[in-house]
């Protein structure tokens, strides 16, 4: 196979993250071919830098429903792809475009009625990590996919940048970091500001060596302005790219994070991670790899997968139900860790 068109416009970092173990046991099944991510608009700068990704085509659904499908079908068909390799997990149009298109070769899993527009297909499965929700359709192709660990293409420009912005802040190439990402895409997600504060306040007492670094884009601007003016941070949210995120994170060591792409980038970049679960599961969305910790609760309603908490005895139960107290000492056991392992 020399053109393979891979069909992935979730949308979000997180699964752009998770998406690479796929990615590169594809790239190594056939080193020569040229392979194309069909995604949305959020994660096209991203992925272009991508290491297992020749091409882009993003599904950018501006111009009507069935206008941008009829433009997008030509321009797959033109293309001339061998196989269509559908890796989103649910939606009918990432396997109906490339059905259009007559793509000789389609593969994905068979949820909402799409098996009859692919070549083969296999059940779907929610009951593992989404990085082998992913994998398992690869084994459809026969593709090895026991190489499963996850990783980040920033660069060594994204780790010099970090350091200048970190000298900026005052920050030495010794002094221990401690990032704290304070927003998420789903306000369900959301761990209360109030408790971010605590937390801060409490690992200033107990680890005074650790300097502690706010992480998030432009949009958790907000969520900035609510905090005290004298908390001890380091506040990074909005000043650094997707790249320069993940440099930041790999010179952390240690990150506290919601459910968010962040949480993924961490853990691809090897920093130990806290991740606080609600709505979601981390049976399916929990740090991948070794050395991560999720908290959760075993509230009945949960894992939702709402975006909007239908609770009306108390909203957000899943996310108030986790202490300051435990996140703290998560993080202490995490920082204590590092040091012995240094």
């Amino acid at each position: 196979m020399q053109n393979i068109l891979v069909c992935q416009t979730g949308g979000w970092i997180g699964d752009m993250v998770l998406l690479t173990p796929a990615l590169r046991a594809l790239k190594r099944a056939y080193p020569e071919s040229n392979l194309t991510l069909l995604l949305r608009p959020l994660v096209a700068d991203l992925m272009e830098t991508h290491p297992y990704v020749d091409t882009c085509i993003v599904d950018t659904k501006n111009r009507g429903r069935y206008r941008s499908l009829r433009e997008l079908t030509h321009q797959i068909r033109r293309a001339a792809f061998d196989v269509a390799v559908v890796l989103h997990p649910t939606s009918f149009r990432n396997a109906l475009l490339p059905f259009l298109a007559r793509v000789p070769m389609r593969v994905g899993t068979n949820v909402n009625g799409r098996g009859m527009l692919l070549t083969a297909s296999r059940k779907d499965d929610t009951s593992g990590h989404e990085v082998h929700r992913y994998l398992r359709v690869l084994q459809l192709l026969a593709i090895d996919t026991s190489l499963d660990s996850l990783e980040f293409w920033h660069t060594d420009i994204e780790r010099r940048i970090i350091q200048d912005l970190l000298a900026v802040k005052g920050v030495s190439s010794t002094d221990r970091l401690i990032a704290l990402n304070l927003g998420t895409t789903w306000r369900t997600k959301q761990w209360d500001i109030a408790n971010f504060v605590e937390v801060i306040e409490q690992i200033a007492h107990l680890a005074p060596d650790v300097r502690i670094v706010l992480t998030g884009s432009s949009n958790e601007l907000a969520l900035v302005e609510a905090l005290p003016t004298l908390l001890p941070i380091i506040n990074l949210v909005g000043k650094t790219s997707i790249l320069q995120l993940g440099a930041l994170l790999e010179r952390c060591e240690v990150c506290l994070t919601c459910d968010s792409g962040p949480m993924h980038i961490a853990a691809a970049v090897g920093t130990p991670t806290v991740a606080l679960f609600g709505p979601t599961s981390p049976v399916r969305h929990k740090p991948y790899g070794v050395g991560h910790t999720t908290i959760e609760k075993p509230v009945e309603c949960r894992p939702c997968y709402k975006r909007t908490c239908h609770r009306q005895d108390a909203l957000h139960l899943c996310m108030t139900e986790i202490s300051t107290a435990e996140v703290v000492k998560a993080l202490e056991i995490k920082l204590h860790q590092q040091v012995r392992a240094a």
